[in-house]
């Protein structure tokens, strides 16, 4: 299978998928797990502008929902380009309800370009030229993934922020207590799982706490509850030192069960939580990675991680060190 790198790939190849030029179109890729395309859905610019523009945009994000799509991309074809961000954006809006990331694009005179993007490296003033179209079938591409993380929908998420808000805001009751009660919401988490945005959004409020962090990581060590304690206490004790052995590598091999629970809880986590609290659950999902000898999935993490927060110091250790692991060459 033959992977789509970028939007302007994709924009190149959509007349191939289509089998045809879109003109005055508004067409949304709705994209499955691991980035395979599914549907690709046409409408007319008025089907998003005129009367029927609410029930158009309802019944596109339906159909993404009944397709189960985790993304999905909307490009816009228009010759008044107001017109065709206007459309884009009337179907972008219903689809964050049902899919958990959205991205919006316009091609226009042989460029594209976001309309949201104000980052002139990204979307340079004109947009950039459309690539030509690499040869290929149409069944036989794929949109590369991300690690297994998208967006939940927005409604999801603004319940999360607000949770995650309020925990953050009991810290000033007494932060000693307030970290051992969001371990607590760690652990619950891992025997019962955490169903919904707002026990989501603690769960990332709690991350965002280094102690909290460390102190996960370490209940996946068998036999770790002193250098949990420790950690949560901010003592670099002998305990963590025997729990995670040299090098941040975990002394005794974690429970395989416990790491595939706390894995699914932090991509859920890195789904909903705000973006500011979003380099925590990818550094800790990176160190995971890591301890599972999955490299690449690691600095993919740690990758996401940087993104939110280009100094998050987990993430840059974790390639420090996978980098002095690499034989020289």
């Amino acid at each position: 299978m033959t992977t789509i790198t970028g939007p302007g790939e994709l924009v190149s190849l959509l007349p191939t998928l289509l089998g045809f030029q879109p003109r005055e179109s508004v067409v949304t890729v709705l994209l499955r797990e691991r980035g395979a395309v599914g549907a690709i859905l046409r409408l007319d610019v008025w089907d998003l502008l005129g009367d029927v523009a609410a029930e158009s945009a309802h019944e596109l994000a339906r159909i993404a929902m009944r397709e189960g799509a985790r993304r999905a991309v909307v490009v816009g074809y228009a010759e008044d380009e107001d017109e065709g961000c206007l459309a884009v954006a009337t179907a972008a809006v219903a689809l964050e309800e049902t899919v958990a990331a959205v991205e919006t694009w316009i091609v226009a005179d042989g460029r594209y370009y976001c309309p949201s993007c104000e980052d002139p490296r990204c979307c340079p003033p004109g947009g950039r030229t459309v690539p030509s179209a690499r040869p290929g079938a149409a069944s036989a591409w794929a949109v590369a993934p991300d690690p297994g993380a998208s967006r939940a929908p927005a409604r999801e998420r603004r319940l999360a922020s607000r949770a995650a808000r309020r925990w953050e805001d009991r810290a000033v009751k007494g932060l000693d207590a307030w970290r051992d009660a969001s371990a607590r919401h760690w652990r619950a988490a891992l025997d019962a799982g955490a169903d919904g945005p707002a026990p989501l959004g603690r769960l990332a409020a709690a991350l965002g706490d280094v102690r909290v962090r460390d102190a996960l990581l370490l209940m996946l060590v068998p036999g770790s509850s002193r250098a949990v304690r420790d950690a949560l206490a901010g003592r670099d004790s002998p305990a963590i030192a025997q729990a995670l052995g040299a090098a941040m590598r975990p002394s005794r091999p974690p429970d395989p069960r416990r790491v595939d629970l706390v894995t699914d809880l932090l991509v859920a986590v890195l789904e909903h939580a705000p973006e500011r609290l979003c380099a925590a659950p990818a550094a800790t999902l990176g160190v995971i990675a890591w301890w599972e000898d999955d490299p690449d999935v690691a600095r993919a993490w740690c990758a996401i991680a940087l993104d939110h927060d280009p100094g998050y110091r987990l993430a840059l250790l974790v390639l420090a060190l996978m980098d002095a692991a690499e034989p020289r060459r």
